[in-house]
């Protein structure tokens, strides 16, 4: 098991070759923006951005204030009960093959991942 991402809003983890793990950190603010906003990128997680101005929204008639984090495109905010936290657990080949020994250490690394938060 390998810790590959660590960030406040979403860590990635390799149970084994092709099993990944993803604990999101973070509850959407119930919305999504697809226009062009003065945004940046923010190192460590993929898809997450930086508002670096004041954005007001005419669908929405809201301004959304600067600093404001949008992972892809909707805006975030980052929490800290870990009984917010999501799980995803993603597979690159649809399915996990092994013997009952293998198969009973990736069930015992996924409880064992989630204990940890």
């Amino acid at each position: 098991m390998e810790k590959i991402q660590s960030h406040e809003i979403k860590d990635i983890w390799r149970i084994q070759e092709g099993l990944l793990v993803e604990v999101h950190k973070y509850k959407t603010l119930g919305y999504h923006i697809h226009s062009k906003k003065s945004e940046k990128r923010v190192k460590g997680c993929k898809g997450l951005t930086i508002l670096t101005e004041d954005y007001t929204d005419s669908y929405y008639k809201k301004t959304i204030p600067k600093g404001t984090l949008f992972y892809y495109s909707s805006p975030v905010e980052p929490v800290t009960d870990r009984n917010l936290f999501k799980i995803e657990i993603k597979s690159s080949g649809g399915s996990i093959l092994g013997t009952i020994t293998e198969t009973e250490k990736v069930l015992r690394d996924l409880e064992s991942l989630i204990k940890q938060y």
